[in-house]
Parts: C-alpha cells; structure tokens; sequence
C-alpha cells in the first residue's frame, strides 16, 4: 500500500467542492442554507467551535418556550455539525478522534440542554427535588453507555442512557411529587 500509480496515503486535503462531491446530503443541506455554506468555507480548517454553540443552545434550552426554541435550534446545530464534521472529514482535514468527538459532543449538548429545559418546566410545577433530610436541590445524573460513555460514537450509532438521582424525598413545591416520580418524568 499505496498500489503502483495510485495517489500516496494519505491522499492530500481536498478543497471544499471535491469533498462536497461525496455527500449528497451536505449538498442538500447546503443548498438550503447558503449561509452555511459561507459558514463552512470559512471554518473547514478547524474543528466545530463548541464554545459558541454551547452558548446558542444554552439560550434556547432557558426559553420561556424551550420545547419550541430548543427543538429547532437543536436540528439546526445538528446540521451544521455533521456538515462541518463530513466536510473536514472527506476533505482530509479531521482525524477519526475528531470525528467521534464532535458526533460525541453533540449528543452531550442535546442531552444537557432537553435535561436543563425539561428539568426547569419541572420545577415550575413541583419544585426542587430535595433530599430526605431537605437539604440541596438533588441533580439528575445522566451516564452515557457504550460509545457514549467511551466518546465513540458515530452517525449510526445509538446511544444508551442509565438516569440516576443521589437520594430519595420530595419535591418542594405547589405540587409535591417524590423524587422517584420527578426523575422519571424528567428522564422521560
């Protein structure tokens, strides 16, 4: 390897038309966006900046209506990731480390960001889940399994979630709920 006349390996990065070449889909999501096109011109020589969209999505999630708000700038984060990731990808310009990575850290982004928003509608009707002996708000704790938990995952890859929670007692609010039941709604 390499075979006599073919191009060394690794072959050299790619401009951003003859990777766009291979993906129907970045194609498609391009054409409906020319923004992101510009967007992904601009940026193809470096990773996804999860700084500023960790500061987008975190607006969304504190909506006053975050089902909605939250919903569609998820979709539209999950695009301009996957472009940006396939397109640095084909063009030869991310490793397989970062790939995983980026698919890894959006769905980190997406579970953080529904826990906060549902957490916060919650809380609104129950109150905080406090422990048995009443004391600090008790955190819902979301473990990433498998490729998940091991920063691994791909486009095709699921994910599985164990939700856990430190103790059990109540809520402290107009409509007090156990813990055991604020948690499993919020897990739901």
């Amino acid at each position: 390897w390499p075979l006599p006349g073919s191009p060394p390996f690794p072959p050299s990065p790619m401009d951003l038309d003859e990777a766009l070449a291979f993906s129907h889909y970045a194609r498609r999501m391009l054409g409906a966006d020319p923004a992101l096109r510009a967007e992904l011109a601009a940026t193809l020589d470096a990773p996804f900046d999860w700084a500023r969209a960790r500061t987008s999505i975190d607006a969304a999630a504190a909506a006053t209506d975050a089902a909605g708000t939250l919903g569609t700038a998820l979709r539209a984060l999950r695009t301009r990731v996957m472009v940006h990731t396939l397109a640095r990808d084909l063009a030869g310009r991310a490793t397989l480390g970062e790939v995983c990575g980026a698919v890894t850290t959006l769905a980190e982004v997406a579970i953080d960001a529904a826990v906060a928003a549902a957490r916060r509608e919650l809380v609104a009707s129950h109150g905080e889940p406090a422990g048995a002996d009443g004391d600090a708000p008790q955190p819902l704790v979301v473990v990433g399994m498998g490729k998940l938990g091991g920063g691994e995952l791909n486009v095709s890859s699921d994910i599985d979630l164990v939700f856990l929670y430190p103790e059990e007692g109540e809520t402290a609010g107009p409509r007090v709920v156990a813990n055991r039941e604020f948690f499993d709604r919020l897990g739901r």
